[in-house]
This record gives structure tokens, sequence and C-alpha cells, in this order.
């Protein structure tokens, strides 16, 4: 009788799946011992643990992600060509390996937070809200689920709110003037996170090129810049045309502390990983690494009833399985990431340093500058994280002087606006195929004038505390 030749280590989706899995998870302690001990080494191997990731499930990458990983190979070689050192590199890949780290963490927390019957109650009642309250219930709503859930929350949030598009109303214009307020408001809310949210990773990727500045340094900017965005985006809507309709009151039990709950949780994550910081000198960053999957586990525990030890199985087999679903995601954050990283150490810091004696640019209109020029190159398709990423580690490295607020302000001033109007960005992108409408609708039509008011408010604040230095 025949032998039958052995399986192959990798034969069937299911255990390549599982390997997947492993790999990104091996490659977030990695990256944690490399953000502890400032070993870099721990970098080369988590960014060989993530590259598996990706290999494993080749397949199931899109056409951007397989493009944005050759373009960081091709870079890295035309960096290594141009005179960048081993070391510069291992050091891009390490600031890089971040963003999936933290990825492969926040699928933790959001397995956790879906399973819970608070995210339902919560994103239901938001969207339930009359007219006159709706875009601050919405918009707020698409904060809290953002941090917890990312791109999930957002999806999950705008499903159920475009569902009520099947209401009575008055008119297709009255439809079309209730589907823009409900899909701007969140998308607003949503990207409103990119300006200050601990678990961002506009924030993420930007920080380690700061010498000086942490998130808790930041942090009364941040929420300064969320103030005036809200404020903004909430003046436009109530401007702008509200179709008169009955609308019923929403049923409030069990949503207040369903959302108090959810809030607690964003706190409890947040203030922990900030004690972790100021007590026990652990990072800001690889402390959110480190309390996500405790908070995770923690909400199962005081959420859900039954057994212990079945629910704590039961989230880590979910993780498994979700893991893998985020190999997209992961190799397009690495790669764009990285490439932003590399652009910045390729340009020279005199030519800077001499464009800006040219144009005769203080910091604040150098800021200005970088938060106009962010959003306009992302109309042609490049990835603000790249172009964030390439201008901030640029200025950087000239030595100009511009204080570090400065520069976080102005790239992410830049970087949410472009994540308003690209088509290219997930965001517009998901609205639209929600909506059923092209990207220029829901990016420049529904959000254009909002982005240049933003804009312009920005660039005189900028202009001001220019005058102030």
């Amino acid at each position: 009788m025949p032998m039958r030749p052995p399986l192959s280590l990798l034969d069937g989706p299911e255990t390549r799946a599982r390997l997947a899995a492993a790999a990104i998870g091996c490659a977030a302690l990695f990256t944690l011992a490399d953000m502890l001990s400032h070993r870099h080494g721990f970098a080369v191997m988590a960014g060989a643990l993530v590259l598996l990731h990706v290999a494993l499930r080749w397949s199931a990458l899109r056409v951007n992600a397989r493009t944005m990983l050759a373009a960081a190979l091709v870079m890295a070689l035309a960096f290594l060509a141009t005179g960048g050192t081993v070391d510069a590199l291992i050091l891009a890949l390490s600031r890089a390996l971040y963003l999936p780290a933290l990825l492969a963490v926040m699928t933790v927390l959001r397995v956790a937070a879906l399973r819970s019957r608070q995210v339902g109650l919560a994103a239901r009642f938001v969207v339930q809200q009359p007219p006159a309250r709706r875009y601050a219930f919405l918009s707020t709503g698409a904060q809290l689920l953002g941090i917890l859930l990312n791109i999930g929350g957002y999806q999950l949030l705008l499903g159920i709110a475009l569902g009520q598009r099947d209401a009575p109303a008055a008119s297709p214009r009255a439809a079309e003037i209730r589907t823009r307020r409900i899909a701007s408001a969140i998308i607003r809310g949503f990207n409103g996170t990119v300006l200050w949210s601990p678990v961002g990773l506009a924030v993420n990727l930007l920080f380690p090129l700061m010498p000086t500045l942490d998130w808790l340094g930041y942090l009364p900017y941040g929420l300064g810049m969320l103030a005036l965005f809200t404020l903004l985006g909430w003046g436009l809507d109530r401007l702008g045309p509200r179709p008169a309709a009955p609308f019923p009151v929403p049923e409030r039990k069990d949503a207040w502390p369903a959302i108090l709950a959810l809030l607690g949780l964003v706190l409890a994550i947040t203030g922990s990983a900030a004690s972790l910081d100021a007590l026990a000198g652990i990072p800001m960053r690889a402390a959110i690494l480190m309390v996500i999957p405790v908070m995770a586990l923690l909400w199962v525990l005081l959420t859900e009833e039954g057994p212990a030890a079945p629910r704590v199985q039961s989230l880590a087999s979910q993780t498994v399985r979700a893991l893998p679903g985020s190999a997209n995601e992961i190799g397009l954050l690495v790669a764009t990431g990285f490439l932003g990283l590399i652009v910045a150490q390729m340009i020279p810091p005199a030519a800077v340093r001499d464009l800006v004696g040219m144009l005769s640019l203080g910091p604040g209109s150098l800021g200005a500058l970088v938060a106009v020029i962010i959003p306009v190159i992302s109309l042609l398709g490049i990835s603000p994280m790249i172009s964030g990423a390439a201008f901030a580690g640029a200025v950087i490295a000239s030595g100009v002087g511009m204080p570090e607020p400065m520069l976080m302000v102005a790239t992410l001033s830049g970087w949410v606006a472009a994540a308003m109007l690209s088509p290219m960005t997930s965001t517009v992108a998901i609205a639209a195929a929600e909506t059923g409408l092209p990207t220029r609708v829901v990016g420049w039509r529904w959000n254009g004038m909002f982005v240049v008011s933003y804009l312009g408010l920005i660039v005189l604040t900028l202009l001001v505390w220019e005058k102030m230095l």
C-alpha cells in the first residue's frame, strides 16, 4: 500500500490563520520588549514576524497593501544605496512596528467590546436622537466607538445610523439632507480622534520623532484642537439646511449606563497607562500595549455572566480568529509608516533649512505650510501617514526653531483634513460605499467647507502663536 506524503505544516487555511495570529501576537510582544529595553534586535525579530504574518495571509491582502509593501522594500534598498546606515533603517523599522503592535492589542479590545450589549445599546441610542441633538451625540459616539473599536466602531455606527434612512421623509431632498448630516457627523467625530487619542495611529507614529514631547505634554493642545474641531462642525451643521420632521424620542432605558460604562473603559485605559508612565517610568506608548489586553479581559469579566474560565477562553479563541483578518491593515500600516519615516531620513536637513531661509518662514508660517500641503497632496493619493511622518521628521532633523507642540498641531491638523477629503482614505471610502454616493460627494461636497474653515482657523492660530514666541 503506497504511503501518503506527509502534510506540509502550512497546509490548510485554518492552520495558516492560526500561525498568522501567533506571529502577530509574538511580534507585539517583541515590539514591547524593544520599547522597554531600547535593544532594537527585538525590533528585527518583530519585523520578521510581521512579514511572516503578512506572507501567511498574502492571498487576503488587497492591491493597496501589496503596493505599499513593495514600495517600502524599494525605498529601504534606495535608502541603503544612497548612504543610509543599517542602524538608521532598523530605527525606522522599530518606530513603524508600533502600529501593527497597537492594532494587534486593539483587536483584543474590539473583540471584548463587541461581545457586550453595551456597544449596541449605546450606538442605537446615539443614532436615535432627534435632529437638534443628533450631531453632538453622533460625533461623540463616533469618537468613543472609534477609540474602542477603531475603524470597526466607525463602520458599526455608520451602518446603524444610515439604516435610519428608511424612516419617512417629506421629500427626496429631505432624505438627502438627513443622510448628509448623519454621515458627516460620524465622519467628523471619528476623525477627531486623530487630534488627541492615546491609541490613535497618528499620534503614535509622530511622538517617537519628537525629542522631548510626550502624550501628556501634548494633551492640552490636542484637546484644544478637538474643541475647535467639534464646535466648528456643530456650528456648520446648525447653519445648514435641517428639514423639519417629527422624530420619536428614544428610550433611555439602560442606554446611559451603557454609555457611561464605555466611557469608563476609555478613561480606565488612558488613566492606567498614564499612571504607569508617571509612577513606574514606563513610556505611555508601551504602557498602552500592556494595559489594553488587561482592560479587555476585565471588561469581559465585569460585563458578562457565567464562570470566569469559559469567558476567558472564549475571548482568547475569538481573538485568535480575529487577528488574521487584520492582515491587510497591518501590512498597509507598517509599510506606510515605514515609508514616511524613511523618506524623512532621506530629506537633507540642509535643504529644509535652505528652503525655510529662502522663503523667510517663521515657525508658525512653516507649520501653516505643513498643515495645508498634507491634505493637498493626499488628493494625489499620498497617504497622510507618509507625508505627515516625512514632514515632521524632516523639520525635527533640520533643527529649525519650531516648538514641538506647534509641529504636532500643524501635522495632525493636515492629517485630519486629508482623512476627511481624500478618496484614498478609509473613512471617505467606507462612507461612500455605505451611502452609495461617489467619494467626491462624501469628501468635498459634504466636508469641503468644514475642512477649509478648520484649516483656516488653524493657520490663523499658528501665525498668532508665532507672534507670541
